[in-house]
């Protein structure tokens, strides 16, 4: 009876950490979406190989100055 109920309680924690962990106030944030994202296990099939389109090479170095300032940012807040 008792190991019933305590299973029964760790399936329902359980359960509720799962939806507090894929839960997030931001879009396309948090944990879980980290941990399954091909691109954290496989940094090259995130890679783009080619040729970029018209206008695309300015949007993309653009791009990466954004998230270099913003990461630098972080990185001077957390010391």
């Amino acid at each position: 009876m008792i190991v019933r109920r305590l299973f029964k309680s760790a399936v329902v924690l359980g359960l509720a950490a799962l939806m507090a962990a894929c839960s997030t106030s931001k879009p396309g944030g948090g944990a879980m979406s980290k941990l399954f994202n091909e691109c954290t296990w496989d940094r090259e099939s995130c890679m783009h190989n080619g040729r970029y389109d018209a206008d695309e090479r300015e949007y993309a170095e653009q791009e990466a100055k954004d998230l270099n300032r913003q990461s630098a940012a972080r990185l001077r807040r957390s010391r």
